[in-house]
């Protein structure tokens, strides 16, 4: 409203300018409040939030856990089989693809079906010759080779990535026969039926390839413990009450076309590999002992 003044010198009240409006008119009063009442819950909510995390220790991202030793220090003797390959460095787009610099792909020969001068014939020869040697041996005994990698991850909370279940269909392979197989090695560590090795053959589907026989078993070692099941790590790895997360995966495949003599071999191989294996993983009950330590219990 304006005061407006006349000809006359007096008053003109309730004078509005055509066309316009007053300012603020159809304000709410509440605007305001309204504003900082939301504002208000949202930083008591916030607080709460952190006091929470704070006081239950909660970890919403894992800090790394250090391997006792490189991979490549695993021991090249397993019991009866010998290490007769050399540790590679990967190319940039496969090493890309694995998410991780911790890892070993190798060749295991059991020195039991193999010859100790067979065996030694392996020393000092080229990387590309001694493949072509391993190929020789396990086309005449294929129970006697096994190729094993690990990869190590840690850090991390993402999904479990690059299980044969997914790889080897995508290059042309499918599972023609799936198990969990509990080994003996697995049983003497643990009550919990999660402990096992995933086992599957797989058929080539491509007509043109001669490819040899792929029976490949899995499983990881997630904080301390074992288990078959990528969700299992998944989940383990997200438990809000671990500051720390780490896992490793450890696959093997034979080219024997007998699955259960392949599966034996295998069984066999990782009763042998799992002692050497956890001198080289993180010790999880000095890493839990350590966390005890840092939060004053």
């Amino acid at each position: 409203m304006k005061d407006v003044m006349n000809d006359t010198g007096n008053d003109v009240t309730d004078y509005k300018q055509p066309g316009t409006a007053q300012i603020g008119a159809g304000k709410p009063r509440f605007f305001d409040g309204a504003f900082i009442a939301v504002a208000a819950i949202l930083i008591i909510a916030a607080v709460s939030l952190n006091a929470t995390v704070q006081k239950m220790q909660l970890s919403f991202r894992k800090e790394p856990v250090a391997l006792q030793q490189s991979l490549k220090e695993l021991s090249p003797v397993l019991g009866p089989w010998v290490l007769v390959t050399t540790d590679e460095r990967a190319s940039y787009e496969l090493e890309d693809a694995l998410g991780t610099k911790e890892y070993i792909f190798r060749d295991y020969i059991d020195s039991r079906l193999v010859s100790a001068d067979v065996i030694e014939q392996f020393k000092g020869k080229p990387a590309a010759e001694r493949h072509q040697m391993l190929g020789v041996i396990r086309g005449k005994t294929p129970q006697a080779v096994i190729h094993v990698g690990v990869t190590y991850y840690t850090g991390m909370v993402d999904t479990v990535a690059h299980i044969p279940d997914r790889c080897y269909v995508a290059d042309g392979f499918v599972p023609s026969q799936y198990d969990i197989s509990r080994w003996e090695c697995f049983a003497e560590r643990s009550s919990d039926n999660q402990a096992a090795a995933r086992f599957i053959h797989f058929v080539d589907q491509v007509a043109e390839r001669q490819s040899i026989p792929r029976n490949v078993a899995y499983f990881f070692n997630v904080n301390g413990r074992y288990t078959n099941d990528p969700l299992d790590v998944r989940a383990t790895l997200q438990d809000l009450f671990q500051k720390h997360g780490y896992y490793a995966k450890v696959e093997m495949m034979s080219a024997l076309e007998d699955r259960k003599l392949a599966e034996h071999a295998m069984a066999d191989f990782a009763g042998h590999a799992l002692p050497e294996l956890e001198k080289v993983l993180p010790d999880w009950e000095k890493v839990k002992a350590s966390e005890l330590a840092s939060a004053g219990k």
